[in-house]
């Protein structure tokens, strides 16, 4: 006979694996345990080194889950992670810690659990509770074991295998719930957001195949990838979408800005030295992303302006919008001509 508490904690991992997106599956993590232990609070941090825009001076923090999407509307705010000692200690340990928490007039006790992703600790599950209960931590220690598994099989899924960036089976899902997300911000704020996608394709990428072999063109692929990790911010979506072809979407910058990040990158990528390579250089298209797009409209943009850039001599940035603006592209008639039923 199953006892009760066995019987829901099943019924919880049940409904755990309805979410076969990580954000959605973090936020149902969540509302389970809520169920469960009923703690006084409970949020997951996810360890983020953020980038400025054009100057490199990361700072490590620690963001609630949802920040990101929608900072304005969230009830948490980030933390620096070198100003909180409990979570350094439980980064350090790799173990629970328990803490206070609360006030003198409410005191409380705050759990901080690691969460171990594929290289290490990701982030931190922190409830606030009156007092600690085994059974409580018997369920939080299960259900996390539980994530870290699930996690890695939704990043088999939705990765690419060698750079480990999203791939194109992911572009499709994340830049129409981003489109939704412009369309509804944009109705509640004054201000518009702003979204912007780069296409980076790797000049004469064909001649390293042809020349050094398919291995060492991985090779490329694979430090191309970290440079990409290394120049963007930890809240840019990047993307490997086939071959050398890569992606790499920007939320709340201007077009000004964005001219200045993707020349920063475009300059990563000429002075980074390609073992048994030597220089590569890298062609970018960049459009504007509108709430009223599609993902294949939006690529078919960049890749245009994309392009125009390899056949007016490659190692370049170009935008398509100030392209079109210039009479040096044409707008296609199925741009302005779209059906949608």
């Amino acid at each position: 006979m199953i006892d009760d508490d066995t019987t829901k904690l099943l019924r919880s991992l049940a409904k755990l694996i309805e979410k076969p997106e990580i954000k959605a599956f973090e936020f149902s993590l969540i509302t389970t345990l809520s169920d469960l232990i009923q703690p006084e609070s409970i949020n997951i941090y996810e360890i983020r080194t953020l980038r400025q825009l054009v100057a490199d001076h990361p700072e490590v923090y620690l963001l609630p889950i949802g920040y990101e999407d929608n900072p304005d509307e969230s009830d948490s705010v980030p933390l620096l992670l070198n100003t909180e000692p409990q979570f350094e200690e439980c980064l350090r340990s790799q173990e629970m810690v328990v803490g206070p928490s609360g006030d003198a007039i409410r005191p409380l006790l705050r759990f901080i659990y690691p969460i171990r992703g594929k290289n290490g600790i990701s982030g931190f599950l922190v409830i606030e509770n009156a007092q600690k209960i085994s059974r409580d931590h018997e369920l939080v220690t299960i259900l996390l074991a539980f994530y870290h598994n699930y996690v890695s099989l939704l990043n088999d899924n939705q990765r690419d295998h060698l750079t480990g960036l999203l791939n194109r089976k992911s572009f499709d899902n994340k830049v129409m719930k981003m489109i939704l997300s412009l369309s509804a911000q944009n109705k509640r704020e004054n201000d518009k957001v702003h979204y912007f996608l780069a296409v980076f394709d790797i000049d004469h990428f064909k001649r390293v195949n042809d020349k050094l072999g398919h291995l060492m063109g991985d090779e490329v692929l694979l430090h191309f990838s970290q440079c990409m990790n290394q120049t963007f911010r930890e809240y840019d979506s990047l993307f490997r979408v086939g071959g050398e072809e890569f992606v790499v979407i920007l939320r709340n910058v201007d077009a000004e800005q964005t001219a200045a990040i993707m020349e920063r990158f475009r300059k990563v990528i000429e002075t980074h030295y390609f073992p048994q390579v030597g220089q590569i250089t890298t062609s970018i298209g960049v459009t504007t992303i509108f709430e009223q797009d599609l993902p294949v409209t939006i690529m078919d943009r960049a890749d245009q302006a994309l392009y125009y850039i390899k056949e007016h001599g490659r190692n370049q940035v170009a935008f398509y919008e100030q392209l079109i603006a210039e009479g040096k592209l044409h707008k296609k008639e199925s741009e302005s001509d779209i059906e949608l039923f």
